[in-house]
């Protein structure tokens, strides 16, 4: 079982391998963004938006689309529709996870917002094998915290 020392060397690893490849940031929960901008700032990692991605004429390898659940219509068809609608922008391969955000997650601690960005780079490990040695399972710790981001109404989701 590795030690949170390690585990902790294989997150800033795949973090730094990250930070090469242009990762957008996008969706229509507006909170939800900025909480997950301010935490990639943290870590050291660099996210675009859709327009400086445009300007650039690069593709994203990586988004992520922060989707604001308001209960009216199915909050992953929504996103799905939104994924759609950038292809253009999109790598062929690229690797999309979707952040769904209930009303009741409206008010989340700080605390469970950093185990929103450990979920959101686990599903991208898993995703993308070579970024760390692949994981079969989550530990312990990682399944309390997606309990927990459960719990608070928010549910990521990997697209493809």
């Amino acid at each position: 079982m590795p030690s949170s020392r390690s585990r902790a060397e294989a997150i800033r690893a795949a973090a730094d391998r990250l930070s090469a490849s242009p990762i957008l940031i996008d969706g229509d929960a507006d909170e939800l963004l900025a909480s997950i901008r301010s935490g990639s700032e943290l870590s050291d990692i660099t996210v675009t938006d859709r327009t400086t991605l445009i300007a650039s004429g690069q593709k994203a390898a990586i988004v992520i689309l922060a989707v604001d659940g308001d209960g009216r219509r199915s909050s992953f068809a929504r996103a799905a529709t939104m994924l759609r609608g950038m292809d253009a922008l999109l790598a062929p391969d690229a690797v999309q996870i979707g952040v769904i955000q209930s009303g009741r997650s409206r008010m989340t601690p700080p605390r469970l917002l950093r185990l929103l960005a450990s979920e959101i780079l686990f599903q991208v490990t898993m995703a993308v094998p070579e970024l760390v040695p692949l994981q079969l399972r989550r530990s312990i710790r990682q399944r309390v915290g997606l309990a927990a981001l459960d719990a608070a109404g928010l549910r990521v989701i990997r697209f493809g």
